[in-house]
């Protein structure tokens, strides 16, 4: 009786094999505010490409190495949205600390990330 009643206990307590994911649900934002958040997502990624001595290819640089970083972060995390507030929430935290005036979009972006997470 023993045996089983302890097979029963720890079939109980084991977690889906993504039930780790289901957790982060909460901030996790939809995919509509996505889509808006990419959009400020590319406003801090122009703020950090202007602060260069050459804006044009800053700007260009800064847009190329985000779509990399965001693809990268997608093959890593293997959630697109899981990578996508990741990348939301990196790109907010090197403008905060990287873009001078501009650090503010930085906080807006992680600010609406998690917002946004918990309301969609």
């Amino acid at each position: 009786m023993r045996p089983l009643l302890t097979t029963v206990v720890a079939a109980a307590s084991l977690t889906p094999q993504r039930g780790w994911f289901e957790r982060l649900a909460l901030v996790i934002p939809g995919p509509a505010a996505s889509r808006w958040l990419l959009l400020a997502d590319a406003v801090c990624l122009v703020a950090l490409g202007r602060r260069m001595r050459r804006p044009i290819l800053g700007v260009s640089f800064a847009l190329g190495f985000g779509f990399i970083a965001l693809n990268g972060l997608g093959l890593a995390l293997t959630d697109f949205y899981l990578a996508l507030t990741a990348f939301h929430l990196a790109v907010g935290a090197v403008t905060f600390a990287v873009a001078g005036r501009s650090r503010w979009l930085g906080g807006g972006l992680i600010a609406l990330t998690v917002v946004l997470g918990v309301l969609t």
